[in-house]
């Protein structure tokens, strides 16, 4: 039976990606060191809840995280992810969006409630309690320097160097999901990670130029 010949790398595909891909089926998937769930099958919450029983090994997963296996009695350390040249020196941030509408005429009150919810303290109070990274400055400065969130500095440390999704595209909200849907597909046994790649790419420019209309 002919092998297919893996697709090339289109100009808006960086070849990089494309290499990034192609080590990761062939050097942790296709070794064996990924699993027993196919990357193109798995559910990430199914995942985090096998980790916190203590049932995975390692996994990508956040802050919020490390409260869920404490309280089952897991023990856990962190280390950076792997990468083809070794541990990647930058980390993958996420970002939220909380948004207000000018219509109606409550622009004060709007301001008033976003004032409430990013004071110093409530931001504090809301991250300590989910084991979140804080989403200002000053909350940042007070938890880097508390002992009570010790564990949550290797993440805070972490922020200035991170890269976060696009999500300041209308756009974005659809090509995630699509991403979820396809990007499993990439490092399957017959996967082909440029021609995935590929569609997302093509997908996500259609989509950003239909938001731009």
């Amino acid at each position: 039976m002919a092998t297919p010949r893996p697709s090339a790398p289109t100009a808006s595909t960086p070849t990089e990606n494309v290499e990034t891909f192609d080590w990761l089926k062939d050097e942790l998937v296709g070794k064996g060191l990924t699993g027993p769930v196919a990357p193109d099958k798995l559910n990430r919450a199914a995942a985090f809840a096998a980790f916190a029983a203590g049932d995975v090994g390692m996994l990508n997963g956040h802050p919020s995280l490390m409260k869920a296996a404490e309280s089952k009695g897991v023990k856990f350390g962190m280390v950076p992810m792997p990468g083809v040249a070794g541990p990647t020196k930058v980390s993958m941030g996420v970002a939220d969006w909380m948004t207000a509408f000018k219509q109606n005429g409550h622009a004060e009150q709007v301001g008033d409630f976003l004032d409430y919810v990013y004071s110093e303290k409530n931001v504090l109070d809301f991250s300590r309690e989910y084991d979140l990274l804080p989403v200002t400055n000053s909350a940042s400065q007070v938890m880097e320097a508390a002992k009570e969130d010790a564990d949550l500095k290797p993440f805070l440390e972490q922020l200035p160097l991170s890269e976060t999704y696009p999500v300041g595209r209308t756009s974005w909200a659809r090509v995630s999901a699509e991403i979820k849907k396809r990007i499993g597909r990439a490092v399957t046994a017959n996967g082909d990670p440029a021609g995935v790649l590929g569609e997302l790419q093509t997908t996500a420019t259609t989509l950003e130029s239909g938001s731009d209309g």
